[in-house]
């Protein structure tokens, strides 16, 4: 894995080289964080947070086709993308209690899914939906919206593998598996003492999917889950980090993704396992899609709201004959205002190693 990384530092993409063979095409978005009115009986969202998730909403629709300015290596938005990962904060009220909340997380949920919808075709947009929970939909993982989450994943396309609690999954677009992990890759059920989160024994499912899913083999492969690797050792124990390291660095890991921390614009740092930096002289990548709808009214100036930065990802992996031509390429797009205006921001590749099937 050391000469690999060695070989797979992000350079900023002014055009792609070679002809691809194939190319497997998908968004990644986190914290839309659907936030309902305060009231017994919820009719609308507050009125920020409406206007960030419908903008978000109307853009996703439109994006296959989408022209890629030159600068960011030209060519249009696939007409094919295969789903969209959501990194967790789905909605805003579940790690509250009391009060109106009960009834602000029914229907923040209910439209969640409607908007998002699960198969590409029962909801607001056009592609499947592959996502995982965050703290603000129950920071112990025992909610009725993680309880959905685990039902939806009975039904969630091209699925392969469930963890035993039913929570966590995997599944396969062309040679790339993909490995959803709840709010973060931990040991065991429960959250452990002086800590804040459950894993959900996620990183069990892990170790198992990974030697049952890849074995020995080279297949590319990447992660999501919502808290920051980064972030603080309370909320995801360093032990479990450690861990989750050691399971992953033996693999062919070409990108985790990230929610939580609603960095702004869509952001990108490595991690070699003791260190996170940009650059490091080798590493996985690590992307933040920044928060995608998570805007509300400002308490202390009701006229205005918070929140407005935004923004997602738009990933590409592409498969070229042999291995020596290979690409990842990761490209965020951003708002300032809420989504009333919009554009391409950044864009990073790298060589990945994607062996001939």
């Amino acid at each position: 894995m050391k000469a690999l990384l060695a070989t797979c530092t992000f350079h900023f993409l002014l055009g792609i080289k070679g002809t691809a063979n194939e190319r497997y095409c998908f968004l990644v978005v986190g914290d839309p964080q659907y936030l309902a009115e305060k009231s017994d009986s919820p009719k609308q969202l507050d009125p920020y947070s409406e206007q960030a998730n419908a903008g978000a909403l109307k853009l996703l629709k439109s994006f296959p086709g989408k022209m890629i300015p030159q600068k960011h290596g030209g060519g249009t938005v696939s007409g094919n993308i295969l789903g969209l990962i959501n990194t967790g904060d789905l909605i805003d009220s579940a790690d509250k209690h009391g009060g109106h909340y009960p009834a602000m997380q029914k229907f923040e949920w209910e439209r969640y899914q409607a908007d998002y919808g699960l198969t590409g075709k029962d909801g607001r947009i056009p592609f499947p939906v592959y996502e995982v929970h965050g703290n603000h939909d129950g920071p112990q993982g025992d909610s009725f919206i993680v309880e959905d989450i685990i039902t939806r994943n009975l039904k969630r396309p091209g699925v392969v593998n469930r963890s035993p609690n039913g929570l966590h999954y995997s599944w396969d677009w062309g040679p790339l598996h993909c490995i959803n992990l709840g709010i973060f890759a931990g040991e065991g059920e429960e959250r452990r003492k002086d800590h804040h989160y459950a894993p959900r024994a996620s990183l069990e499912f892990l170790r198992s999917d990974l030697k049952e899913q890849v074995g020995g083999g080279r297949r590319p492969i990447i992660i999501s889950f919502h808290l920051h690797p980064n972030c603080p050792e309370y909320d995801w124990p360093q032990e479990d980090l450690a861990a989750f390291w050691e399971v992953i660095k033996r693999y062919n890991v070409i990108a985790l993704f990230h929610g939580h921390t609603h960095g702004s614009p869509p952001s990108r740092i490595m991690w070699d396992g003791e260190k996170f930096g940009d650059p490091l002289p080798e590493g996985i990548d690590v992307f933040n899609p920044d928060d995608i709808g998570a805007s509300k009214t400002d308490q202390k100036d009701p006229a205005k709201g918070v929140g407005l930065l935004h923004g997602f990802l738009y990933v590409e992996l592409i498969n070229n004959k042999g291995t020596q031509n290979d690409q990842l390429v990761v490209r965020s797009y951003a708002s300032r205002d809420n989504w009333v205006s919009h554009d391409w921001h950044t864009t990073w590749s790298r060589s990945v190693e994607v062996p001939d099937q």
